[in-house]
């Protein structure tokens, strides 16, 4: 786990490179709506472009986690079907639902059936290396769809933006990673984050946890938590005194948001519960969005050793997928 945790910034260039080589603009036009389907560790790609399309692009961009195909699909729509392995049930699902639709489509895949089911019915397919759990592709699954979707003329990343998310993938905080694995470790974990363009980083947390760590950790977006869930900072007693809230914050955060946070870090102390805020690095945005994003991905794994268990195991998923109880 630990080597391709660290092979994120590779992984990043060479994923930029298998986007920049394939040719977008010639197989797709007039793009309006963008709904990206993908499952697990193929979705949180599709969360992260979504982040970056509703800042930079009119275009409306969906993430869609089930086989169900949306009635308001039509030619001016591009359809991406993110399946690491190929494998995926519900992407399959929904790819074979999609035949009789005027929509464009587009698969991204190592392989498998879907990668056999895009040649069938001659839908470009933009493949990118196997081999490793979908969780830890993440670059690949991400940057590469980034100057496909630039060739359509949605939005542009500037150069000195994709330098420095390589840079700050390079450099991992790893002794801040392992104390705050430390404080964490035992806890329930309750993610926070702005609604937008952070919220990606909740969502990749807690599934990262999840499945590295093997612990149950929540996310909500702000400020719709100080409307319901800061009121269930109260019971059982027993466990808010074994809950941490993260909130995951950015210096783009407006003023009465913060403000909020810190009255809201309060009444969570008073209950017993404990407080940690972890704020965003970086200059641009994208930047400070995989600066948290890197930063969970390395704390799953310290948690995962402090529970000693095994970061790579999917147990209870493959179990799931074969249909035992």
């Amino acid at each position: 786990m630990e080597a391709w945790l660290s092979s994120l910034p590779v992984q990043a260039a060479e994923a930029l490179a298998l986007g920049n080589s394939f040719s977008a603009r010639n197989r797709f036009s007039r793009i309006r709506k963008v709904l990206f389907f993908g499952m697990g560790g193929s979705a949180i790609g599709g969360d992260i472009l979504r982040a970056i399309m509703d800042d930079r692009s009119n275009a409306l961009f969906n993430v869609c986690r089930e086989s169900r195909w949306p009635r308001w699909m039509d030619a001016e729509t591009l359809v991406i079907f993110s399946s690491y392995s190929g494998n995926t049930g519900e992407i399959l699902e929904a790819f074979k639902q999609s035949v009789k639709s005027k929509a464009q489509r587009l698969v991204l895949t190592s392989g498998g059936r879907l990668q056999a089911l895009a040649r069938k019915n001659k839908v470009p397919c933009l493949q990118i290396p196997g081999g490793m759990p979908p969780r830890c592709a993440l670059g690949f699954m991400t940057f590469s769809l980034l100057p496909v979707l630039e060739k359509l003329g949605h939005f542009k990343i500037p150069s000195a933006e994709i330098r420095e998310v390589l840079s700050i993938l390079r450099k991992v905080p790893r002794s801040e990673i392992k104390r705050l694995a430390k404080q964490l470790s035992g806890q329930s974990i309750c993610l926070y984050s702005a609604a937008g363009f952070m919220q990606a980083a909740a969502v990749r947390w807690r599934a990262e946890i999840a499945e590295n760590a093997k612990m149950l950790a929540s996310h909500h977006a702000l400020p719709e938590m100080f409307h319901n869930e800061i009121e269930g900072w109260a019971h059982p007693v027993r466990a808010v005194r074994r809950s941490t809230a993260v909130f995951l914050t950015d210096h783009e955060d407006p003023a009465d948001l913060k403000d909020k946070i810190k009255a809201a870090s309060k009444i969570i102390q008073s209950r017993g519960g404990r407080v940690v805020n972890l704020a965003s690095r970086g200059k641009t945005r994208l930047a400070r969005l995989f600066s948290l994003i890197v930063f969970g991905d390395w704390l799953s794994y310290e948690l995962a050793l402090l529970n000693r268990v095994d970061p790579i195991s999917i147990d209870a998923i493959a179990a799931l997928k074969q249909g035992k109880k």
